[in-house]
């Protein structure tokens, strides 16, 4: 009841929460997530290396996905005109796609997509497709398609509404330059005369990464990769302004010969999660590895000096260059709140499941959600940040409950914790303990009396099995609940 209370609200406050609910990426793999965790589906017609989108409405019904060559509707099938969305002469398939929805109207959807040309990155565009839902009996049709903005682009694409209602920017970036490119889109289509033009930052002279919004559209990502020891990769977080869409303040991290694709900021925006594959000897990837960085200290030093890894994993043996493990590319945000990395053709998802969390409380997991026999490979589905704002930032709260706030020390807690509440000769057998993660699922929770006196109770209360992570604890008594935040820290 309490996660049903949880997820009718929040989609009250963002019933954009609902588009991202369809996931569909890689070699035919799928999600579901309307039942408010991940569930493997296999019905995807799509077998994608990296980008792909996938929209859906504001009830959480499939609409269409799309690889951006081409687009299926919600039966699975291509839409009439849903092939060839990119010119196909010389092209490979695109690597960044992103679908948004046109403001002011309630059937037409943009798809933008950036695309190979034959001379590696010198003839990569941005460029737009239209899908109207309005035609084929609701089933959609591409009504327009091959719709050029800006060439000699790098990979990266994103977008942030301007405001609540109307209007969203389009950003990317150019080729061997450090110039970021503002686009806007309105109710009366896409201006394809820039808004802006940004040169700030690190130069980009591979072309590769992906760039990423935080959740209030305040801050931007961007990760930069190396395809050899002549150039360096890392990753940039910037300032954006979204009323003017400025884009100012780099922070450029320390640089590294390394392949940066999978990059997300946290729900409440204090954490960046960035996924690194270092190039190796003789040109060997030899390594991968899942940092966390903390944005809500003070300066640009702290930040940088705040790095956490969570994962390190040699891919390779190497001694017999067998494979061990497989890489870690992107990551994307789920309408749970949760963080899920890809990984390079493995039918199992990375996941962080408190990424609001400091270091290895946020639980990261490296083989968390099953594909039931798909695989992933370098991309997943992107969405605009913002449908994920409000929803996944806080997750279940004390205001949920008509409760009084308890004392909880220490907290955070490795084992066990004492918990001391403002009322005098409780009735003992009144007392439940239940703990809530953060997508709602309960937990009781032992415990033990310390005293029961006319000033107060005191408790002990175990983590037992219960993983590292934010917790809320619900105590009844009688006919009163007491409830706080918890952290548990497991060694």
């Amino acid at each position: 009841m309490l996660f049903l209370l949880w997820v009718n609200c929040t989609a009250q406050n963002n019933p954009d929460l609902k588009r991202t609910w369809h996931w569909y990426f890689g070699y035919n793999a799928g999600l579901d997530f309307s039942s408010g965790a991940p569930v493997a589906v296999t019905d995807g017609q799509m077998s994608v290396w990296k980008g792909s989108a996938t929209m859906s409405d504001t009830a959480g019904n499939l609409l269409f996905y799309t690889d951006g060559e081409r687009v299926w509707n919600k039966n699975h099938q291509l839409m009439p005109n849903g092939n060839y969305l990119i010119n196909s002469y010389g092209r490979v398939q695109p690597t960044q796609v992103l679908a948004v929805p046109k403001p002011g109207s309630n059937n037409l959807y943009y798809i933008f997509y950036t695309q190979f040309g034959t001379q590696l990155h010198t003839y990569v565009e941005l460029v737009y497709a239209i899908v109207d839902m309005s035609q084929q009996g609701g089933m959609g049709d591409v009504i327009s398609k091959q719709n050029h903005i800006l060439n000699g682009v790098t990979e990266r694409i994103t977008a942030i509404p301007r405001n609540k209602n109307s209007d969203i920017w389009i950003i990317t970036m150019k080729f061997q330059t450090n110039s970021f490119y503002t686009y806007l889109l309105t109710s009366s289509g896409i201006d394809t005369i820039p808004h802006g033009v940004y040169n700030l930052g690190k130069v980009d002279n591979i072309g590769l990464g992906s760039l990423k919004p935080s959740l209030d559209g305040t801050k931007l990502a961007a990760e930069f990769c190396t395809t050899d020891f002549t150039v360096t990769g890392g990753i940039e977080l910037l300032d954006f302004e979204k009323s003017s869409g400025i884009i100012s303040n780099p922070l450029v991290f320390p640089s590294c010969y390394c392949e940066s694709y999978g990059i997300q900021f946290s729900p409440d925006g204090t954490k960046l999660y960035s996924a690194v594959h270092y190039t190796g000897t003789y040109g060997f990837e030899a390594g991968n590895a899942i940092y966390q960085y903390d944005l809500s200290v003070n300066d640009s030093a702290s930040i940088i000096n705040s790095k956490t890894l969570l994962d390190s994993v040699w891919v390779v043996d190497t001694i017999t260059w067998n494979p061990v493990r497989n890489f870690c590319y992107a990551l994307q945000i789920g309408s749970d709140g949760k963080i899920y990395g890809s990984q390079d053709q493995v039918a199992k998802l990375r996941v962080i499941n408190n990424p609001n969390l400091p270091g290895v409380a946020c639980n990261y997991i490296d083989s968390a959600v099953d594909l039931s026999g798909r695989r992933s490979y370098r991309g997943f589905p992107e969405f605009m940040s913002n449908y994920f704002y409000n929803n996944t930032s806080s997750g279940i709260s004390e205001k949920n409950f008509n409760i009084k706030i308890i004392q909880v020390y220490p907290n955070p807690f490795v084992n066990y914790a004492t918990i001391e509440i403002a009322e005098s000769n409780i009735n003992l057998k009144t007392i439940n303990i239940e703990a809530y993660d953060f997508i709602g699922k309960k937990y009781q929770i032992d415990y033990s009396v310390i005293s029961n006196t006319d000033e107060n109770l005191k408790l002990s209360v175990s983590a037992g099995k219960l993983t590292s992570g934010l917790y809320f604890i619900k105590i009844s008594i009688n006919q009163k609940i007491y409830t706080q935040k918890v952290i548990i820290i497991k060694n």
